[in-house]
Order: C-alpha cells, then structure tokens, then sequence
C-alpha cells in the first residue's frame, strides 16, 4: 500500500493542499527518519503551480465543459462514515509494523483545526491527517514538546461548495493526466464528478477515477522521475521495487502494470499507497 511518492511538478494544474499540523516542518526534523517516511508516504505529488489568472482561466474552462454531476440512482450507495482504525491497521499491516496502527490518532488537547469546513479537502483527508497525528503524539511521548503543536483536528466533511470545488479539481487534473497518457490520481471524490471535456475530449466520470462517493479507484499511480535514473543508461530504478525499468519518461505517473510492461519483475510485494476509503450505506 505504501508507495513512497515524489513531491515533483508534472504539468497539471495545481489542486488546494491542505496544511498539516503547524510545525510539521520541524516535526520531521525531530522525529527523523520515521516522521520523514510517513510524510512522504502520504504526501500527494504537487502539480504544476498556476498563476492566478490562469487558475481562473482552468476553473472556468472545467465549469464551462464539464457536464452536469449525473444523478445517482436510488439503487446506488451513499456516502457513509470514515473507518479510521481500520484504515491504519492495513497500512501499518503493509509496512510489516502491525503495532505502528496502536498509536493514538486522536489530535491532542487544545489542537488546531487544519480543515475549516471552506475549505477544498478529499475524502482521504482525514486518514493522512490520522498519520500526522500519530506522528505528533509519538514525538510529544519522547520529548517534553507539547503534541497540540504538531497535531490537528480530524477533518469533516467540508462545505458543499468546497466539495464540488476539490471534485472539480482532481476532475481536471486527471483528465490533463489521461491527455498526456498519465495514470490518473486514484483518491476519492466526494461525489460524481460528471462527465469533462478537455481540449476536445470527453471524459467520463469512472475514466476520470469516480468509483462511488467517498471510494479510491485503486492504488496510487507510481511517478517515475530524473533522480531514478541509473546513470545516464536511459533504466530507471522504481521506489519500494527491485529492477529497473526501460523506454518510459521520467515526471509522469505510471501504473504497476505499465512499469511491469517497462521490464519491473512482476509478482513483487505491493508497496503502491492506497488512499483510504469511506464506507457507503445503500440508498433508500
């Protein structure tokens, strides 16, 4: 489940991050290497950075062409509640340090709220924030720093406004992705985008990644980028992985499966992240 991703530009537009608990900069310089591996685990790749206008210009271009949210039939699921606990247990299971999921994740007393309910935020928010949380808690337990300083509020559910606002934007960035002939990212939307046109293009919602509200549509795709390179030999070394792989462009997301397609050994033990997931509830 654990892919290790690279904080690297790839020429998308830029989607709303959320800031971690204050201080977390210095939290990864006390806590080493431990901190430093969470982080970077959960830490979703940054787009490219527009400018104001031109975030303007995506905004509008994605309203103007994007389809309405097609309505969900009766039969179809709802979303449902986080299962936090859970979440952790299967990721610490897949790191081979089941007791890691033991760790408090509860933000400590007096913590900040990171997440107004304005706010754009996915529905994994929440499970990153656990993981940041566990963090604070455990370094407050070997220092005398005080965990509120590197602890947050769990996130909620955000505005409606807000909600279409992040699904709008993980919509236009996997649809830039799909035209340059990137896997998509897989997090969850909070409900179905619809259909997006982009530069003469239609996209559907489940092509863009919509599995359902609240739902991840697979594993984090895998960027391969110039520092894997091995030399100036054209193989690039892929993170969490043995072998090299061949004949692929470094700063694009690639799935498993087209790394194993490059020359990757297949059958290897997973170690893609896989963004959390919330549980449904069947419509009435």
């Amino acid at each position: 489940m654990i892919q290790a991703m690279n904080n690297q530009s790839v020429g998308v537009a830029e989607r709303p991050q959320i800031q971690t608990a204050a201080g977390s900069a210095d939290f990864a310089e006390l806590f080493q290497d431990a901190a430093k591996a969470n982080i970077q685990k959960m830490d979703r790749p940054t787009p490219l950075a527009a400018s104001a206008s031109g975030a303007a210009d995506i905004a509008s271009a994605a309203q103007a062409s994007s389809e309405p949210a097609s309505t969900v039939p009766a039969a179809q699921a709802t979303l449902g509640e986080p299962d936090v606990q859970g979440w952790l247990n299967s990721y610490y299971a897949q790191t081979a340090d089941p007791g890691g999921a033991n760790i408090s994740y509860q933000p400590a007393t007096g913590a900040a709220n990171d997440y107004p309910a304005t706010s754009a935020y996915g529905p994994d928010a929440i499970y990153r924030q656990a993981l940041d949380n566990q963090n604070g808690n455990s370094v407050a337990g070997l220092t005398a720093i005080d965990p509120a300083l590197y602890t947050s509020q769990l996130p909620g559910i955000p505005s409606q406004q807000a909600q279409q606002e992040y699904d709008q934007n993980l919509a236009m960035e996997n649809a830039q992705r799909l035209s340059t002939g990137q896997a998509i990212d897989t997090s969850a939307y909070w409900s179905d985008p619809g259909s997006l046109n982009f530069e003469g293009t239609t996209y559907t919602a489940q092509e863009l990644g919509y599995a359902g509200p609240g739902q991840s549509s697979g594993p984090q795709p895998i960027l391969i980028s110039a520092g894997d390179e091995i030399g100036t030999t054209g193989t690039y070394g892929v993170s969490g992985y043995s072998g090299t792989v061949s004949g692929v462009q470094p700063g694009l997301f690639y799935t498993l499966q087209q790394l194993e397609q490059a020359g990757l050994p297949s059958g290897q033990p997973d170690t893609q992240f896989h963004p959390g997931s919330w549980t449904t509830t069947p419509s009435a």
